[in-house]
């Protein structure tokens, strides 16, 4: 058994470094790509109840703020020019509240990039996406003047929003990697409902064989989200560094 594990090891490494061509030189009808992502998110914010009070997420709700939160990401570019996107957070708990108190964030994003202005150094797009963030809090023995605020309330909210991005390749002459500066930014402000979407990045592509390269991503994003509820208002903010790797087919 040992044996052909080593075999199979052995082969399947021999098959990822053959070649010598980047895998981004393949011909760009289709391409897939697929990654996970760490965010070490920081949150912020208030829940608005109908008397205008605020309960401060931090330091009223008594949860960590800081949190790990991993998403799983998956992308195929057709005809060079049109991206689809798929993204998926499926759990973030903020809890450790002396109180019993959460807040807990998933979220599922379908995305659609239109990269109209491309050059060997420059990529500019517009984007559209539809994002399905489900926001839950249990709020418990929070208590603001004379009033003790106690409930657990759970919304998914469906949040399309609109943007642009764009990616800088800059010319490195001697290296076979290629690295990148990009940003991309979502925004929406409809009926009480808003939410902007915010990150910067700098990523290399390393490649490995003619079937596939390597990549891996770090940056800042910021996200806001406002959306009324059937007994508050969330009003969220979560940012902070991530770290993304990826595989580009």
């Amino acid at each position: 058994m040992k044996r052909l594990l080593i075999i199979s090891w052995l082969t399947a490494l021999c098959f990822l470094l053959l070649g010598n061509v980047h895998a981004w030189e393949i011909p760009s009808y289709i391409r897939l790509d697929s990654g996970t992502r760490m965010w070490f998110t920081v949150l912020g914010g208030d829940l608005v109840q109908a008397d205008r009070t605020k309960i401060d997420l931090g330091n009223n709700l008594g949860v960590k703020k800081d949190q790990l939160a991993w998403e799983f990401c998956l992308s195929a570019r057709f005809d060079n020019i049109h991206v689809l996107r798929f993204r998926a957070e499926p759990s973030t708990v903020y809890e450790q509240s002396k109180n019993d108190s959460l807040h807990a964030v998933s979220d599922y994003r379908l995305g659609y990039d239109l990269d109209f202005y491309m050059t060997p150094q420059i990529l500019f797009g517009t984007n559209v996406d539809f994002d399905f963030p489900t926001v839950r809090t249990r709020v418990r023995n929070v208590n603001l003047g004379l009033i003790t605020y106690d409930y657990d309330d759970n919304k998914t909210r469906f949040v399309p929003t609109v943007g642009l991005h764009g990616t800088f390749y800059p010319i490195v002459g001697g290296i076979s990697l290629r690295p990148n500066i990009s940003a991309r930014v979502n925004w929406i402000n409809y009926e009480g409902l808003e939410a902007w979407d915010w990150e910067a990045a700098t990523s290399v592509d390393v490649p490995v064989n003619r079937l596939w390269t390597w990549n891996v991503t770090g940056g800042y994003r910021y996200s806001h989200l406002k959306f009324k509820r059937d007994i508050d208002t969330v009003d969220m903010n979560r940012m902070g560094f991530f770290i993304e790797s990826g595989v580009l087919f």
